[in-house]
């Protein structure tokens, strides 16, 4: 559980950049790969016993914490990212938020967790 949530506060770090500096969508993006490299080197360091299990939990963590930041704050968000959803309702956005956080999430968090499993195979057999 511990690493779980350690994983998942990566969408805190990502959500709140793009809240109060404000982050263009490449940028986010790039952030996010960013952040899942690093936790396929974390996985496969800790190697935990069911990686794809415990990366999906943390990849839907992640989403759900970043699109809360999001959904919390959207006035700040609004204002440091002027070049997005500039016309769109609030609860258009907050809906899009979370569904896209959550989605995403769970998707990076199952391919992260396969590489990390297929990396661990690959050094143990």
């Amino acid at each position: 559980m511990k690493h779980t949530l350690i994983l998942g506060s990566t969408g805190l770090i990502v959500g709140g950049l793009s809240v109060f500096v404000g982050l263009p969508l490449m940028v986010e993006t790039i952030l996010w790969l960013i952040f899942y490299l690093l936790w396929v080197v974390y996985g496969v360091r800790v190697k935990r016993e069911s990686p794809v299990r415990n990366m999906m939990f943390a990849g839907t963590l992640s989403g759900l914490l970043c699109a809360t930041m999001k959904v919390l704050f959207m006035e700040q968000f609004k204002l440091n990212n002027p070049w997005a959803y500039t016309d769109a309702a609030a609860k258009e956005l907050m809906i899009g938020f979370m569904g896209s956080g959550i989605g995403i999430g769970l998707i990076a968090g199952t391919i992260v967790g396969a590489l990390v499993r297929w990396r661990l195979q690959q050094t143990q057999g």
